[in-house]
């Protein structure tokens, strides 16, 4: 019987936080629509090529280059505050004295 603990995704998961796992379900919902706008202007094109999609083929465009600059936001803010140094730990307590 398959253990549910060795599930592909959980192991893809398991050691993710949180917020990483949203921004992957939040890029993933917006890659399957920019894919399925894609399609649509292409079916259209390829059904009646008189049709004018410039305007569609354009907000498609500008909601890539939007969700682009996010994620490269996001992955430098994420990169910045791994290069900040961990605070120093305390000095250890001298060892008491023997006589």
């Amino acid at each position: 019987m398959n253990d549910s603990r060795t599930h592909p995704l959980v192991t893809f998961v398991a050691n993710r936080s949180v917020v990483d796992i949203i921004i992957l379900v939040f890029t993933l919902v917006v890659a399957v629509s920019i894919l399925a706008t894609g399609a649509t202007i292409a079916i259209i094109e390829i059904r009646d090529p008189a049709t004018d999609t410039t305007k569609i083929t354009e907000t498609l465009t500008a909601t890539i280059t939007t969700i682009i600059g996010a994620l490269l936001g996001l992955i430098a803010g994420k990169s910045d505050l791994s290069n900040r140094p961990t605070p120093a730990a305390p000095p250890a307590a001298a060892p008491p004295p023997t006589s």
